[in-house]
This record gives C-alpha cells, sequence and structure tokens, in this order.
C-alpha cells in the first residue's frame, strides 16, 4: 500500500525538529554529576564532612554506594566509619527537615522519585548551654598532639612507647592488644588495660628491671638507666548515644574522648533532652552521670574518659524554668529537684546592672491557673523551683529622686544633685556660669511632675545672676540656656570681583568698605581701586528702587560705612582681558605654548605663527583635544562621527579630528579650520607609514600602508576574520581620531578608503540567544504547519 504523501513530506521535518530538539538542550544536559571526593573524609572539618555527604544526597547517591566509591579513591576503614558516622547524622536532619518542610518529589540522576532533603537552618534555641552544641567553628574531635590526660586510662589498640636511655638506650613501640596486653621480649606479657599511664609506668619500670639492672634505685650513677613511657597514639573507641538527643547512633571516635566530645558529635540534648542528667553506661552498669552546667558556669570539663562500647543516655529534662528580665542571661534553664532561686541566679549570672535586686517574681502553674508569686532576698535561697515556672526581675526606672539638669550655653551642662544646687543661682555658679554667646535675657525652665513635663518657666539670667532675684528648684527640673545666635540672627557682608578672597563675611558694627577690602586679603592683579561699587538693599524703605549704589576708590573706601546684607564689588580695569593660551605638541617644529591674539584664532593661524611642521604638509593630520562642562555637553544634541568624547576623573574633554591637509590647499578657508578657545590642545601628528589591523582577525598585526592597500586586503593580511568577526560592521579609526563605518547599497557592500596611520577594527558577533523550550515548540509547530499545507496544495 502506498503511504500518504504528507508523512513522505514531514518525514524530512520530522528530522528537522529532533535536530532542533538536540541543538535547543541546555548545554549541561548531557554533562554528569563530578563524583564526590571521600578518599579521606576523616581528614576534614565536620562542617567539610556534612556538606560532603549532603552533595552526595542530592546527587541520589546511597550509603551503599558513597562507601564503594570511597574505597575506589582509596579511602582506609577509618575514612569508612566517619562516613557512615556523618551519613546517619544527615539521615536524621533529613527526617526532620523533611516533616518540618515537605517538598515535591523529583527525579534523582539514577530515576528514582524521591523528596530531595532540604537542609534549612533551625531557629537558635535559647535553652541554656544550646549555643554549645549549634557553635559551627567547634570541632567534636578532640586534639591528638597534646599532654596525655592524667585521668586517661590505656585500653586495647592504644600505641605505646616506651624510651631508655643513660647507662643502656632502646626505644620500644607497643600497641595494647586486645586483651589489653604488650608483649615484649625477654619478658612475660604485661596487662596494662585499665591503667593510667603512670601506673603502666610504674609496672613496665618494674618488670623491666630484670633487664635493666641500672633501673633501681641504689645503682651507681655510672650505670644509670632512666626509663619513661608515653602515648603515642591513642586508640578509637565505638560509643553508642541514645535518649534525648539530636542524632542518636553508633560513633567511632579517638579515646581521647570526653562525654563532652561524644554529645557534640550526635548534636547535643534535644528540646526536651536533659544537660544536667547524662548516664554513661558500661557493661550495664551505670559508671557515672555528668551534668554539663558544671562546664557551662564553672568551667569544669567533663574529665571521665570513654571506653569502648560505653553507652550515653541523655535522660529527659527535669525542671525547665524560664528566666526573664534584667538577668545577666536569660532563657530556659534547667534544675533539679530541692534547687532554690539562689542556684538559679548562679547559673544565670546573677542581675543585670539596672535591676531591682531585692525580689524577683515568679509566674507558676498551680494546678487550673495560674499564681504570681513574689521571692525577696531573704527567701532566695530557701525557695524551690518548680517546672514551668517563669522568673522575672524587674529594672528600675528612669526617675531620678534628686537630679536637676542644665543644658545650652553654660560651661559645664549636665546632671546636678538637688541637695547640693536647691536654687537656680547655685545651680548657675556649679556650672561655672553662661558663656559669652548665652541669652541671659531669658532661659527656660522645664519641670517635671510624675515623669511627664507639665509646666514651662521663663526665668530672666541677669536678675539671677545679680541675685536680685532666684528660683528655688525641685526634683528633675531642666534649665536650657538659649544662644544669643539663636534670638540675634548672624549678619552678613558680601565681596566679590577682584579680590584674592571673595566670600560672604560676617558683619560688625562700624565695618567699612576697606575693612571689607582687607579682610579678603586684598586686590587680585589688575583690579580697578579707582571704582569700587557698594550695593545696598533698601526694599524694606518701600521705594521703588530696591538696591541703592554708589561707587568710591580705595583711598575713600575707609570712610565708606557698609551695612548688613550689603554687596561690595570690585571689578577690573576696564577694557582688561587676560591673555588666554593654546598649546601645540607633536611634530610641530616650535611646540608649546601660543597666546590667541584674535577673537577668531584658527588652526591654519596657528601652524604659521609656529613655523609648520616636521614632514610634509600636504599629508599633516591635526588632533584638536578641547576641555567642556558638563552643561555645554547638555546642549549638544549631535555630535559627528568626528567627535571622540570621554570623561576621566577631573574633566570632560572632546578630540576634534582635522584633515589639515584640505585647510592648507585653502589657504584657511575650509569648514574644517576650526577656531580655538583657551587651553586647547592642538597636536601636529606624526607621519605613520603603517595600517594596524585589531578585532576578530586571526592574527592582530600592522601591515605597510601603500596607495593601492585596501580593508579587504589588509584583513587578508591578518589571515582573514576569526568565525566570531562581524563582516558587516566593520569600521575604520583614522589617526586623527576620526571614525568611518561601512556603507551599503543595495546588494554591495563599501569599505572606507585608508590612510597611512588608520586602524580597521573588527568587532565581534553579537551573541546569539538560544531558543528556549517555548520557541522550539513554536518553530516545530510552524513547520509541521507548514508541511501540511504543502501536501494539501500538491495533493489538490
Amino acid at each position: 500500500m502506498q503511504k500518504p504523501n504528507f508523512l513522505i513530506l514531514t518525514k524530512p521535518v520530522f528530522v528537522l525538529l529532533i535536530t532542533c530538539a538536540l541543538f535547543c538542550l541546555p548545554n549541561g544536559a548531557h554533562a554528569q554529576n563530578p563524583n564526590p571526593s571521600l578518599s579521606q573524609i576523616r581528614n576534614m572539618t565536620p562542617n567539610q564532612q556534612r556538606s560532603a555527604v549532603i552533595d552526595a544526597r542530592k546527587k541520589g547517591y546511597n550509603l551503599l554506594q558513597l562507601e564503594g566509591l570511597a574505597k575506589a579513591q582509596g579511602a582506609t576503614p577509618a575514612d569508612l566509619l566517619v562516613l557512615r558516622n556523618v551519613w546517619t547524622q544527615s539521615e536524621y536532619v533529613q527526617k526532620r527537615t523533611t516533616e518540618d518542610n515537605p517538598t515535591q518529589p523529583q527525579t534523582t540522576p539514577f530515576g528514582n522519585q524521591t523528596t530531595i532533603e532540604s537542609f534549612v537552618e533551625e531557629q537558635e534555641s535559647d535553652i541554656f548551654g544550646s549555643a554549645f552544641f549549634a557553635n559551627k567553628t567547634i570541632t567534636e574531635t578532640p586534639q591528638f598532639y597534646v599532654a596525655t590526660p592524667s585521668g586517661y586510662r590505656l585500653g586495647p589498640s592504644d600505641e605505646i612507647t616506651i624510651d631508655v636511655w643513660g647507662a643502656s638506650e632502646n626505644r620500644y613501640e607497643v600497641t595494647l592488644s586486645r586483651q589489653g596486653v604488650v608483649r615484649i621480649d625477654r619478658l612475660k606479657p604485661l596487662y596494662l588495660s585499665g591503667l593510667t599511664l603512670a601506673a603502666a609506668e610504674r609496672k613496665i619500670r618494674n618488670e623491666f628491671s630484670s633487664i635493666y639492672t641500672g633501673l633501681s634505685a641504689d645503682s651507681p650513677n655510672e650505670s644509670k638507666v632512666y626509663l619513661d613511657v608515653n602515648l603515642q597514639k591513642a586508640r578509637s573507641i565505638v560509643v553508642n548515644i541514645t535518649g534525648n538527643v539530636n542524632a542518636p547512633g553508633t560513633y567511632t571516635i579517638s579515646g581521647f574522648s570526653s562525654v563532652l566530645n561524644a554529645l557534640y558529635a550526635a548534636g547535643g540534648p534535644t528540646e526536651n533532652g536533659s544537660y544536667r542528667d547524662i548516664t554513661v553506661l558500661r557493661n550495664g552498669k551505670a559508671v557515672t552521670t555528668i551534668d554539663l552546667y558544671d562546664y557551662f558556669v564553672k568551667g569544669t570539663y567533663p574529665s571521665f574518659f570513654l571506653n569502648d562500647q560505653d553507652v550515653i543516655v541523655v535522660a529527659p529534662h527535669h525542671n525547665r524554668i524560664t528566666v526573664e528580665g534584667a538577668f545577666k542571661t536569660g532563657g530556659r534553664f534547667e534544675t533539679l529537684k530541692n534547687e532554690t532561686v539562689e542556684d538559679l541566679l548562679s547559673y544565670t549570672g546573677g542581675f543585670a546592672s539596672t535591676a531591682y535586686k531585692h525580689a524577683v517574681y515568679i509566674d507558676r502553674v498551680l494546678d487550673l491557673q495560674r499564681q504570681m508569686i513574689k521571692v525577696s532576698t531573704d527567701n532566695y535561697n530557701t525557695s524551690p523551683l518548680q517546672d514551668g515556672d517563669i522568673i522575672e526581675a524587674k529594672n528600675i526606672s528612669n526617675n531620678y529622686l534628686n537630679k536637676v539638669s542644665v543644658t545650652g550655653e553654660v560651661y559645664l551642662p549636665g546632671n546636678y544633685p538637688l541637695d547640693a544646687t536647691p536654687t537656680l543661682s547655685a545651680l548657675l555658679e556649679s556650672t561655672s556660669g553662661p558663656t559669652a554667646n548665652a541669652y541671659t535675657d531669658a532661659a527656660i525652665l522645664y519641670r517635671s511632675q510624675q515623669g511627664f513635663v507639665n509646666e514651662v518657666k521663663t526665668v530672666d539670667l541677669d536678675d539671677v545672676i545679680s541675685k536680685s532675684k532666684d528660683v528655688k528648684l525641685k526634683p528633675n527640673d531642666s534649665l536650657v540656656v538659649i544662644s544669643s545666635k539663636n534670638i540675634k540672627p548672624e549678619k552678613t557682608v558680601s565681596i566679590q570681583g577682584m579680590v584674592n578672597a571673595p566670600d560672604v563675611y560676617e558683619f560688625y558694627n562700624g565695618m567699612t568698605a576697606r575693612d571689607l577690602i582687607l579682610i579678603a586679603n586684598g586686590f587680585k592683579d589688575k583690579a580697578n581701586i579707582e571704582k569700587i561699587e557698594l550695593y545696598s538693599n533698601s526694599s524694606s524703605e518701600n521705594k521703588p528702587i530696591k538696591v541703592n549704589s554708589r561707587s568710591f576708590s580705595f583711598d575713600q573706601s575707609g570712610n565708606e560705612k557698609i551695612l548688613p546684607s550689603d554687596l561690595l564689588v570690585v571689578r577690573s580695569i576696564p577694557g582688561y582681558r587676560p591673555t588666554e593660551f593654546v598649546r601645540l605638541e607633536g611634530s610641530a617644529l616650535n611646540p608649546g605654548a601660543y597666546p590667541l591674539t584674535k577673537k577668531d584664532y584658527k588652526i591654519y593661524d596657528l601652524y604659521l605663527d609656529s613655523g609648520g611642521n616636521i614632514g610634509m604638509p600636504d599629508k599633516l593630520e591635526v588632533l584638536v583635544e578641547r576641555i567642556v562642562l558638563d552643561e555645554t555637553l547638555e546642549k549638544i544634541e549631535d555630535v559627528s562621527d568626528t567627535l571622540d568624547l570621554f570623561k576621566d576623573e577631573e574633566k570632560i574633554t572632546i578630540k576634534i579630528g582635522v584633515e589639515f591637509s584640505k585647510v592648507l590647499a585653502k589657504k584657511g578657508n575650509h569648514p574644517e579650520n576650526i577656531i580655538l578657545k583657551p587651553q586647547d590642545k592642538i597636536v601636529f601628528l606624526k607621519e605613520d607609514s603603517t595600517v594596524s589591523i585589531l578585532g576578530e582577525v586571526q592574527q592582530e598585526t600592522l601591515a605597510p600602508f601603500s596607495s593601492g592597500i585596501s580593508v579587504r586586503s589588509a584583513i587578508l593580511a591578518a589571515g582573514g576574520f576569526k568565525s566570531t568577526g562581524d563582516k558587516k560592521n566593520v569600521f575604520v579609526v583614522y589617526q586623527n581620531g576620526k571614525v568611518k563605518g561601512t556603507s551599503s547599497f543595495l546588494f554591495f557592500r563599501f569599505n572606507p578608503k585608508l590612510k597611512p596611520g588608520s586602524t580597521i577594527v573588527v568587532p565581534q558577533k553579537a551573541a546569539k540567544r538560544p531558543f528556549n523550550v517555548q520557541e522550539t515548540i513554536g518553530l516545530a509547530s510552524t513547520l509541521a504547519s507548514l508541511a501540511l499545507i504543502i501536501n494539501t496544495i500538491t495533493t489538490n
């Protein structure tokens, strides 16, 4: 049976769709996740260990796969033990996190539908002691290279060294067997398990005396032998941590580890766990109970060392007491049976500085309701606490019994005792009196009652100072002495023009025009001292003329009184204009500064005045650099390609390229013979017989300039375009700074003409944005529709 035509026509379309789909895939679609490095996980920090395992779990690895990967990378059995411990902890965190923050199932790299765990940072607990276990900078691993603790007892797998020196020298390195025994040639087996290092040394010394007679105390000095025993490497032990801990399980830790180290590895007690009732079971029997408050409060480190197969049990907490208010340490504390308020105060560090220390207040649960209890100082050590109590210490108020204060224009402002300054005159004497800037006609006295200002009085300080009047003060009175500048506004005068320091100055009574000129540091050169103008504002007089003016010479200025707000203007000598310059550089015969001798001084004039250039005048290219102001730039609406605009940190400059050969040929009668401005820099460019090729070419290079060289031939001399080169937008930068791009007409493209010193720039193609999934689907739908239309037309 013949296949329908549309199937034959759409087969290429199907192939095209597959091709498009492959090209539209993200770049990383086929990249595999790199294998996590676990070869030496025991040498990582705890945070690095957790991060490595978490990353592996996110990538879909299970514990069996991770162990196989670690073995392939050269991991030791000790590394694998650490890996299992960290995995156990991460499983617990995953379970807790998934329960609190359920997420949508996602596909792993192994194709299984699973919930990707979200490790969220838990909110910091306010339970006293929890901050220790939440501290990321602490490591639960004990220090191996420290002196052996005196309480440490030897056990199986401990490695010790026995050094003998003196009349005989030898060194023995031995390891305790599983039975706790070491074997040394010519000696019977020594059972050292359970002994401290000091006890082990005594036992070894006693046995070695049969080999080394110099060990005995009565041996002569020339045959004396000494012996020293040291722990070379502590054993690893396996402990079980259970009860109310964040990550219960089996842990492999160093034999140096204490209960505190082990609890840190397990994340510390849970919200309901006890910090004061931690039991260590050995062979099924309780051997010790640890109270972590001894460490957190007193700094007494739990020196009990763990043995292999010990079990640590964290009980539920006992009484949980909430501490609020003015204590040095707040939060939730745990108390044991019969512990009192006095004990709790020692755990909190005592009262804060602002606390009311004579009583505390307890909010207590009593059957079906709550009860408030006040406990006084005498009863602190006899008032037991109950589970759920909330204990509060009150902060004292900010009210004073005998305080008066003074602020503002006095020499010693601040607070003073009322009994030492009962009156306003006594208070002013204590402050050493008002300053010179004080407004003594009136000061403000604020009077408070019950913590609120409810009365304001105006006081004449002159009367108080002269003691003709006085005011009796009350607690919490506050005196404010105002500055006279706030009452009498500052008066100023201005001077502008040809003076050395034109500015606005403070007005003084009796000031003359000459005084103001002297305050402004005198005249500048070319100042017109014969006609100085003074302007006075008379608008307040309601006259038609708002500003009056008069002029006088400097000799007369001493008799000219000035008033506040007057303006004094010193102008330059009539007709005087300062000499302005331009700077000539480059290949000029006589470079340097040249004055602008007339208003329309142009480049051609400068060329003649400077004597010309070195080289061929008809090939001269000129560059003009001009400093412009910001407001000037805002007025420029159309900047042609002859302007190269740039801005540095201090000024804004434009570069203007001039084809001076055209100006020279017309003897200055040419549009490019521009008028120069002060501070212009004119550069006669040196002849350059090369062409530079830069940008997206195979090899950036220089090519010699010849009359027949074109943009295309120059680019071929550089090896041609790169695949990333934009052939349509090639442009040329001429030596004088002009820029010219490629032009097009119909299907033809015209490159700029080259000149000596030109630079050809091949820009990079604009990056193409890849299709997204929606665009790919849209394209595929369009192509399929087009194929269906073609099929229909051909069929009909």
